[in-house]
């Protein structure tokens, strides 16, 4: 009888530890995990860092907005309990001793606020599959800035 109860309560064990694996596995994804990303080093004429938060009229975190575009109506990006609530992030790429902002994309057009006078358009085609996209090419303001042959997945704009 002992053997039974134990056999009964490990398979119980197995089949919730299973379930709860299989449950957190097809989770949708944050957006900051995603492949879909492009990186966007900004500079002015003079070669000058945009996104440097020491310099004067910098484009911060607090200026940009994303929005995304579906069906031609436009929505701000705002995921309050994410990593990446608004879709992007500035990092410093140490190697490139630049500012990078690395905007996440989900839909085929993303409208990209810098600040209250500047809104430029990122738009993408993509491979969706599962679940997972890939990104195949991208244009910025209708310039082809990236497709999928040069890695990673990174280019610069001159303001």
């Amino acid at each position: 009888m002992t053997y039974l109860k134990f056999t009964i309560m490990r398979t119980r064990h197995i089949l919730f530890i299973t379930i709860a694996f299989l449950l957190l596995s097809n989770c949708e994804k944050n957006p900051s995990t995603n492949n879909m990303y492009v990186e966007i080093a900004y500079k002015d004429k003079q070669g000058n860092d945009l996104l440097d938060p020491t310099k004067q009229d910098s484009f911060t975190s607090n200026t940009i907005h994303v929005y995304n575009v579906v069906n031609g109506i436009k929505e701000e990006v705002n995921y309050p309990n994410l990593d990446y609530p608004h879709n992007f992030l500035i990092y410093k790429n140490e190697e490139l001793a630049t500012y990078i902002l690395r905007l996440f994309l989900e839909t085929d057009t993303t409208l990209l606020e810098l600040n209250n006078s500047i809104t430029d358009t990122v738009t993408c085609i993509a491979e969706k599959s599962n679940g997972i996209g890939r990104l195949k090419k991208v244009w910025y303001n209708g310039v082809m800035e990236w497709d999928n042959i040069v890695n990673p997945q990174r280019f610069t704009i001159v303001k």
